[in-house]
């Protein structure tokens, strides 16, 4: 008899070159399909919840595999964390239906990324943050980001070749935070710290980056609020705004139905 668990994961991409195994690269899927196979003395395939790229890091990464049902969920657990890299930790291991699909089953993901403003970006904060050197307007950006909100074809802000077929997408929300009242006693955080987070059914490759890309180009004045709802319109990757490092990306949440769980 089989099993069929749903990881939730959290880990710092910095070191990774993404989640998908790549040939002769260090990846998250790789290094716990590792720690799987040592533990049920089989190889033993984890589906993720979707692809991420090198040097973007997750809070609330999901992944499911099948596998002997002979191990409870919590010593699991304790096993897997045991054997990873501290770079990498489950959260918590459920049991789900045998036809769930960390990709597939999933309703919404929610990404968040971190700008500082300024060009003195503390180095322990480096691998979690893209500085900005640009004043931004932040009413700007959130009039700009409007546009994208709702069922789009996001070809725009596609980076390369996608293979997931049609490129419309829907965002269901955007919010534009100013971390005003951040600090800790190493460092103070006061006004320097832009969060962007967007909630949406599914992603296209690089589509987060490339939308903060553009929303940076609208802040600093470059573009028109309103060259959002063009570029988008135009389904032209040129038309938008330059690709923001990985660093500063992190995977949120994955939300699935509430009936998996019941």
């Amino acid at each position: 008899m089989q099993n069929n668990y749903l990881l939730l994961l959290e880990y710092q991409g910095t070191h990774f070159f993404g989640w998908q195994k790549q040939k002769d690269k260090p990846t998250v899927q790789e290094t716990i399909e590792n720690v799987l196979a040592r533990i049920f003395q089989q190889k033993v395939k984890l589906v993720g919840q979707g692809r991420i790229d090198a040097g973007v890091h997750a809070l609330g990464q999901t992944a499911n595999f099948l596998a002997p049902a002979r191990i409870p969920s919590a010593n699991l657990k304790k096993a897997i964390n045991s054997l990873l890299p501290p770079s990498i930790r489950v959260i918590d291991i459920k049991k789900v239906p045998l036809d769930f699909h960390a990709r597939f089953s999933a309703i919404s993901r929610t990404y968040f990324y971190l700008l500082w403003i300024g060009n003195d970006l503390p180095v322990f904060l480096r691998p979690f943050c893209t500085p900005c050197p640009f004043r931004l307007q932040i009413k700007k950006m959130q009039e700009g980001s409007r546009y994208l909100l709702g069922k789009h074809d996001f070809s725009a802000f596609c980076s390369g070749k996608d293979f997931t077929g049609s490129k419309v997408r829907e965002i269901y929300r955007m919010e534009i935070i100013h971390r005003r009242k951040v600090a800790l006693p190493w460092v103070n955080y006061q006004g320097k710290i832009l969060e962007v987070e967007i909630e949406g059914n599914a992603f296209l490759k690089q589509m987060v980056r490339n939308i903060m890309g553009t929303l940076v180009e609208v802040g600093r004045g470059k573009f028109p609020p309103g060259k959002m709802k063009e570029i988008l319109a135009s389904g032209k990757r040129e038309n938008a705004g330059p690709t923001l490092p990985p660093q500063g990306l992190f995977l949120k949440r994955v939300k699935y139905p509430d009936s998996i769980f019941q």
